[in-house]
């Protein structure tokens, strides 16, 4: 058993430092001073003292979460993560964590339907890889994953899939009007936009290039690739040429046809 002999405000506001018979003992926040009504004269145990520590190190913990969250919504994981990253033990994790869930501070479905709802709006991510980034951050109920997608309307998929295979479409300025409609497909899919997405769309986009913007492509491309080559011994340059210009879609008789033309651009 010891007796509080001194209460003390330390500079950190609302922090203060209890004396045990003369001894400096523990700190409590001011939450826990006036929760526990501790005053000169109390007598404590051990196990008192040992239940005001776990107080003060959920106060604590707790204020650590609270301007975590202020600056935008968490997921339980995430929350977890920057607790144990800040050294607040698991359990008293657990209970921040509850209690916070339990006043509406978080919780993971709002946070995936929020997510959803933000980046289906600002980028041009399909779907699925909205979904991935929800996982990573610690969405893993189903149930949850799918109810936030359904905020991704066909509407607004078909919008951004649109524009994304627009940019890319119009960035590939030295591809042939295959290769470029390859790239599009491509950046779409990786960007989160599968198969059932796709078709929603893609027979829609206009991705046609004329005779005269083909052979633009051609030009552009070979040029480059002749710059790039013209050390080389003629077999090799030639080889290699025919190489570069077929990985960017152009077939034999677009090439040969350009080489008949421009061979001596090569020399």
């Amino acid at each position: 058993m010891a007796t509080i002999t001194k209460i003390s405000a330390q500079k950190r506001p609302g922090r203060y430092n209890i004396f045990l018979d003369e001894q400096y003992a523990f700190p409590v926040s001011e939450e826990v001073l006036i929760k526990y009504g501790l005053r000169k004269g109390i007598v404590l145990d051990e196990a008192a003292q040992d239940e005001l520590k776990k107080a003060d190190a959920d106060t604590q913990a707790y204020q650590l979460a609270l301007s975590y969250l202020s600056y935008q919504l968490r997921t339980v994981k995430e929350m977890t993560d920057y607790l144990r990253d800040h050294d607040v033990s698991a359990d008293t994790a657990a209970d921040v964590i509850a209690r916070l869930q339990k006043q509406g501070y978080m919780d993971d479905g709002e946070y995936a339907r929020a997510y959803i709802r933000t980046n289906m709006r600002l980028s041009l991510k399909g779907p699925a890889v909205l979904a991935q980034e929800l996982k990573r951050r610690g969405i893993r109920d189903q149930n949850q994953l799918e109810d936030a997608l359904l905020q991704y309307d066909q509407a607004t998929l078909i919008e951004n899939g649109t524009k994304l295979a627009q940019q890319v479409w119009q960035r590939q300025h030295n591809l042939s009007g295959y290769a470029r409609q390859q790239k599009a497909r491509q950046a779409l899919q990786t960007k989160g936009y599968r198969g059932d997405d796709l078709q929603l769309f893609w027979a829609d986009l206009d991705f046609e290039l004329d005779a005269e913007e083909e052979d633009s492509a051609l030009t552009l491309a070979a040029q480059k690739a002749a710059r790039h080559y013209r050390p080389l011994t003629e077999r090799k340059q030639l080889q290699k040429f025919k190489q570069a210009l077929m990985r960017k879609g152009f077939n034999f008789d677009q090439i040969n046809g350009w080489l008949d033309e421009h061979l001596d651009e090569l020399d």
